[in-house]
């Protein structure tokens, strides 16, 4: 590493153990202490790049040591309370369109489902389901990650309207069932997901 260039020096200050960054020999304790602009651009910049270093944000969150991305700070609620907060929309959502008398509504996004091996995605006018919905966003996170990228993991809506969680074939009911702890997280990331939307 020749022609190495110190961008900024994080120091623990004891007795509390504050983290400290020093900036060409100045010091600062919180982000309002900075007043020059470059100094603000060039810490912006090293510290995305110690996120991406990090493997993303997410990867901080899913730790434990970094906060999750919201809107409005909330209290992390218990996955079983969440679990039934979700099976009342799912219940909600099917006395509604069966109020109606129909499964179709132009309110919602058309459905569209790309099976492997098919190049072009099949598209009808159904709405998607909740479970459909947390399903593609769990896709989009599988396909981004090469670790699960062997897996067949799927949610799905059982003819009672349960949710079913399908992994390599295997059925569960819910992500605590799964030994897998990468799964139960891509799951959990894809529900906070759909919550937060």
């Amino acid at each position: 590493m020749q022609n190495a260039v110190v961008v900024m020096r994080v120091l623990r200050m004891p007795p509390m153990g504050k983290l400290v960054v020093e900036v060409n020999k100045n010091r600062y304790e919180k982000w309002a202490d900075i007043t020059d602009e470059n100094v603000k651009r060039l810490l912006l910049a090293a510290i995305g790049e110690l996120i991406v270093f990090a493997d993303g944000y997410e990867n901080l969150v899913e730790a434990g040591f970094a906060p999750p991305l919201t809107k409005a700070a909330e209290p992390e609620r218990d996955l079983a309370e969440r679990q039934a907060e979700f099976m009342a929309s799912l219940e909600a959502e099917r006395a509604a369109l069966r109020a109606s008398g129909s499964t179709k509504s132009s309110g919602f996004m058309a459905r569209a489902s790309l099976q492997p091996g098919h190049k072009a995605a099949q598209v009808s006018s159904e709405p998607l389901s909740v479970v459909e919905q947390i399903d593609a966003i769990l896709q989009r996170y599988l396909v981004s990650n090469p670790d699960l990228a062997s897996h067949d993991i799927h949610l799905r809506q059982d003819g009672s309207g349960g949710l079913r969680i399908i992994v390599d074939g295997q059925s569960y009911q819910s992500p605590k069932e799964i030994e897998d702890h990468e799964i139960q997280a891509v799951i959990k990331r894809a529900l906070q997901e759909w919550e937060r939307s």
